[in-house]
């Protein structure tokens, strides 16, 4: 950390040195040291009214209880309470509660889980298991500190290569065939992909991406929007889907609770991350009605938030609907905690559900803005005494040897780790971070650029998730309907669009508000019957395709996102089924949005020997030409007519780098599809080499460009 430091705080005079050579070369003179002397630039005023300033000693004090809070909602929250007939129990009785003591930390007869808080006879301290709520929070760590070491910068496939290295073996994420780690271990996907159902990962419905990467928020302290773009790929592991959402609202907290400690408009500016009127966002502001109508009275919120803010989820398997509920409730402590630390906890505690999951979410954003030297007496007492332990708290990473309940950890990891290590390796994550983007360290003091304060919000033109039962504003050639469908992605309701068999078949609606040349993404989730095929389209005013992405064969809901730079003030988006398919046959639309996007050229990406065709069966290699080296994205439009996921081998600069899944895109081989790779590109590089391996499927590509791109503003 110091050499970057010293890099960044001084003005060095460079030397340039040719050591004396062995022989005559040209016209210098043997045994001769040739020395030249060049100014740097002179350094940029600094400036502190351009930073928000926190000391060392408060961001350590701030980041230690909001890391102990993780293990402190752990311990304390209820899990799943059942009443006799199996329903959830909800608002549970204060004289449940008792902090650090709860069903994991106790025989509870109420609520019997695993004990997971046990006292070492040898060393005399308690120790706390690891748990999904809080092992991956420690894994990234461990990732960010190898991404900073190995790269300088952030880069999604070390987050790959980590949950590898380090063996994880976690709650869906780290499930050994069907969960992230299974995906990347055998087919070496990145985040992006490992958590799509897509490509196989049948949990990613499941509340990892918000339980497990929310103290992500400690790692770039002040800079929301860092965290969010952080997040997003974090979250990315285990999900494709609402969880993400939900992480980066919750993490983009963590990151301004440094700076800010009224709990509404922390909420709201957080909020600022969700495409407006999504379900999210409703579910939110249906929690701030609630505390309008029970200001002091948070379990009657409760009971209202179990029924208003649930919805269905269609997964492989099940309908699972948990993840608007428990994270209705974390806001729902929130508000009603108003600050205080104990009884946030009580709340999010009590209030059912997955409550050992959700308490640490909530209370983590409360630990933040109070700081372990303010955590009023009684609360400081008991975490040390069952957690910190005057700096000596310890939290197990063992799985062998014990009953399921303590099969989540990392087993390269190692077996004790130290709560006071961990917290080291928060700040030293920080401030690699926080010099990455321009931050300062001087006089005891960080100071973090204000700029990266202010979260940009979501520009949303349109949204809709089709819960009025109505498809009003939709041009139906065919037969479509938004009537309850047995398997809507989220909710009761979708839009279902039939076959026409002779004829193509399509439901559109026109979209208002574009900018002619702004670039938009329209995405939506879309399942279809076997063997059909059906495209998520943009259309201009005159009826062309200005973009469209297919999807075929996909009983399992997948997402599709083209992107479409727009033309006219209003397009036509929607569904469209080919002429010939069967009217029996039928695709699903739902949580259809479109958002305002920038793609920014990063440089050249050029296809070596391309094909005339622009098919590939063998290797693909692109010549790439960087304008910075931070991450970017590979940008790649293709088509395959494969009728399977290709796998793909991608190696940079001919080195081992990851794998690719390119999704089946039916017959056609006329597509917008894209698929984004993440890289690390060397500025000016120009001997750089992307090689795509297919492994003898044909698969067509049509271009390829380096970008950055950029969804808030």
């Amino acid at each position: 950390m110091k050499k970057y430091l010293s890099l960044f705080l001084c003005v060095l005079m460079t030397v340039s040195v040719v050591l004396p050579f062995a022989a005559c070369n040209g016209d210098k003179t043997p045994g001769t040291t040739d020395v030249s002397v060049t100014t740097a630039a002179p350094e940029p005023v600094f400036n502190p009214d351009e930073y928000n300033v926190i000391s060392i000693e408060d961001y350590e004090d701030k980041t230690m209880l909001g890391f102990l809070s993780q293990i402190v909602g752990f311990l304390s929250g209820y899990e799943f309470a059942k009443n006799s007939d199996g329903t959830a129990i909800t608002a549970m009785p204060d004289s449940w509660f008792e902090m650090c003591n709860g069903p994991y930390a106790e025989v509870n007869r109420r609520n019997k889980h695993t004990d997971k808080h046990l006292l070492n006879e040898e060393t005399g301290i308690f120790e706390t298991w690891n748990d999904d709520d809080f092992s991956i929070d420690i894994l990234n760590q461990y990732i960010l500190s190898d991404m900073y070491e190995n790269y300088g910068t952030f880069a999604s496939k070390v987050i790959k290569d980590g949950w590898i290295k380090y063996n994880v073996w976690d709650m869906g994420g780290g499930h050994r065939s069907y969960g992230a780690y299974g995906l990347m271990s055998k087919y070496f996907y990145l985040p992006r992909f490992a958590g799509a159902s897509e490509f196989g990962n049948k949990y990613n419905v499941n509340g990892e991406p918000y339980i497990a990467n929310e103290t992500l928020g400690m790692d770039a302290a002040g800079m929301p929007e860092i965290t969010v773009q952080m997040a997003e790929i974090f979250g990315g592991v285990t999900s494709d889907r609402d969880p993400v959402l939900w992480l980066k609202f919750f993490s983009a907290m963590y990151a301004m609770a440094y700076f800010e400690e009224d709990i509404p408009t922390l909420i709201r500016e957080a909020q600022k991350v969700l495409p407006a009127g999504c379900w999210q966002s409703k579910v939110i502001d249906e929690v701030f009605a609630l505390k309008e109508k029970y200001p002091t009275d948070w379990r009657r919120a409760v009971v209202s938030a179990e029924k208003n803010c649930y919805q269905a989820k269609y997964d492989m398997d099940s309908y699972i609907g948990e993840s608007s509920i428990n994270c209705a409730f974390i806001v729902i402590g929130l508000l009603w905690g108003e600050g205080d630390f104990y009884n946030t906890c009580k709340i999010i505690s009590l209030a059912g559900h997955g409550g050992d999951s959700t308490t640490p979410v909530g209370l983590g954003i409360v630990g933040i803005i109070t700081g372990w030297n303010d955590l009023d007496e009684t609360s400081k007492t008991i975490i040390n005494e069952k957690v910190w332990q005057d700096g000596r708290g310890v939290i197990v990473n063992l799985g062998s040897g014990k009953s399921s309940g303590y099969y989540m950890y990392c087993q390269n990891l190692p077996e004790r780790l130290n709560i006071a290590d961990i917290l080291d390796m928060y700040k030293a994550n920080f401030e690699s971070i926080l010099l990455e983007h321009g931050g300062v360290i001087k006089d005891s003091n960080y100071y973090i650029p204000k700029s990266l304060y202010t979260l940009g919000g979501m520009d949303t033109v349109y949204v809709n998730e089709f819960e009025s039962g109505k498809l009003d504003g939709f041009t139906v050639s065919g037969t479509a309907t938004a009537s309850p469908v047995a398997a809507a992605y989220s909710g009761e309701h979708a839009l279902q669009l039939n076959g026409g068999d002779t004829a193509e078949a399509s439901a559109l609606v026109t979209v208002s508000g574009l900018t002619v040349g702004e670039t938009y993404r329209v995405s939506g989730f879309i399942s279809t019957t076997a063997r059909t095929t059906a495209q998520l389209v943009v259309k201009t005013a005159g009826g062309e395709t200005a973009a469209a992405a297919n999807v075929y064969d996909q009983t399992v809901y997948v997402k599709r996102e083209p992107v479409f730079t727009a033309t006219d003030a209003s397009m036509q988006i929607g569904i469209v089924l080919p002429a010939g398919t069967s009217a029996h046959r039928y695709a699903i639309l739902d949580e259809l949005n479109v958002v305002r996007v920038k793609e920014t050229s990063a440089g050249t990406a050029t296809i070596a020997g391309a094909s005339a065709d622009n098919k590939y069966s063998d290797k693909l290699n692109i010549d790439v030409s960087a304008n910075t080296s931070k991450e970017v994205y590979l940008k790649l439009t293709f088509a395959n007519p494969v009728g399977k996921t290709i796998n793909t081998e991608v190696r940079v600069a001919n080195l081992g780098y990851a794998g690719v899944p390119f999704y089946k895109t039916g017959a056609s081989t006329d597509c917008d599809d894209a698929v984004y790779i993440p890289v690390i590109a060397r500025d000016g590089a120009t001997d750089y080499t992307v090689t795509i391996d297919f492994g003898g499927s044909g698969v067509y590509v049509y271009s390829a460009e380096l970008v950055t791109v950029q969804e808030r503003f």
